[in-house]
């Protein structure tokens, strides 16, 4: 749904024609097309039906651009449907240069962003020449944007768009429960057992330190357990899912983000908007909008829990930091505006 806002501010754009599982909510100018329910239990059918929706909109609305979030399955669904109708087409990669690699999957490990990736596989040369046949690409930030140019994708046809979010995502003075605030799905890319490990380090010097770990997800029950056997049950809340996660955020003094690679993870839009500074891991780009040492700290190995460890005392040691980082966070999420993202669009109109 925050894709799509940004676009529908534009006055050009007359319709915005979305074919996916299930619909968003209400949107000015916006059309959902959904396969029947049946076919969701059928994945392989859900994906056919969603292509011969996409083909009959293209022939009879003669849309001026088809676009793909996700290079699998949805930027290869928009790029054989534009092919075939004579389209304008656009993929979306929200993930980073592990898209190229790895359809649908998210293997630990081997594409981590802070170190360098590896040699082409036959799927990335694949994705590489479909990328180089769409008339438009847009990523999440710089990171992304460099890898694709030195694969040599025309960097003329590169676009960042930043994410965007709601405006429940705001900065509440309110009384601070946890030093830490940690959101994300609860998932082995995230490697949230490094800030448990931190947690562990921080410890020795603030024993009454609090985490929140918002989110559900396969490895609950194994973090849990670490924690337990770190003897932190006391230190570190799993609160799992909360529909009210602007909540949280202004619960808590600062965020952290250990994933070994993000596109552009909305927790970090999120944190900021609401004034939490954040250590993150060097993790994609992530590095366009937290600034080592205005708004947070950049960690460069994410598995280096010991260097998250100093961050976060350094921070709990000196809470002038935390102010002038928080305030420092706050004006870097002024800049994420849906208008200044409709207007790069504005601009890709223009252009293609």
């Amino acid at each position: 749904m925050h894709h799509l806002y940004p676009i529908t501010l534009l006055d050009d754009v007359e319709q915005i024609m979305v074919v996916k599982d299930k619909p968003y909510p209400k949107m000015n100018k916006v059309q959902y097309y959904c396969p029947p329910n049946w076919s969701l239990k059928i994945p392989v059918v859900a994906f056919v039906l969603k292509f011969f929706i996409m083909c009959y909109l293209s022939i009879k609305e003669k849309p001026d651009l088809i676009t793909g979030y996700l290079l699998f399955p949805h930027g290869i669904l928009a790029f054989i449907t534009g092919l075939l109708t004579g389209r304008k087409i656009g993929i979306s990669t929200i993930a980073g240069p592990v898209e190229l690699y790895a359809w649908g999957k998210s293997p630990i490990g081997k594409y981590s962003y802070h170190n360098q990736l590896p040699e082409l596989s036959y799927i990335a040369k694949i994705s590489l020449w479909i990328l180089n046949k769409c008339d438009l690409i847009t990523v999440t930030g710089s990171y992304t944007s460099k890898c694709l140019v030195k694969l040599n994708v025309d960097e003329n046809k590169i676009f960042i768009l930043p994410h965007v979010l709601d405006e429940n995502f705001k900065f509440k003075d309110v009384n601070k429960e946890y030093d830490i605030i940690y959101v994300a799905r609860l998932a082995q890319v995230k490697h949230i057992e490094i800030l448990i490990k931190s947690i562990k380090v921080v410890k020795k010097q603030y024993p009454s330190i609090k985490v929140a770990i918002v989110g559900s997800g396969e490895c609950r029950v194994k973090l849990e357990k670490l924690a337990q056997s770190l003897n932190l049950s006391e230190n570190i809340d799993f609160v799992g899912y909360q529909s009210d996660v602007w909540n949280w955020y202004n619960k808590g003094k600062l965020s952290v983000l250990t994933s070994e690679r993000e596109g552009f993870p909305y927790s970090v839009v999120e944190s900021l908007s609401c004034g939490l500074p954040v250590i993150s891991s060097n993790c994609g780009d992530v590095c366009d909008v937290i600034k080592d040492g205005y708004n947070g700290y950049i960690i460069v190995n994410y598995e280096d829990y010991d260097s998250f460890a100093d961050k976060i005392i350094e921070m709990l040691k000196n809470p002038t930091i935390i102010d002038s980082f928080s305030e420092n966070a706050l004006k870097t999420a002024k800049e994420m505006t849906p208008e200044n993202v409709s207007y790069i669009w504005k601009e890709i109109f223009q252009i293609i």
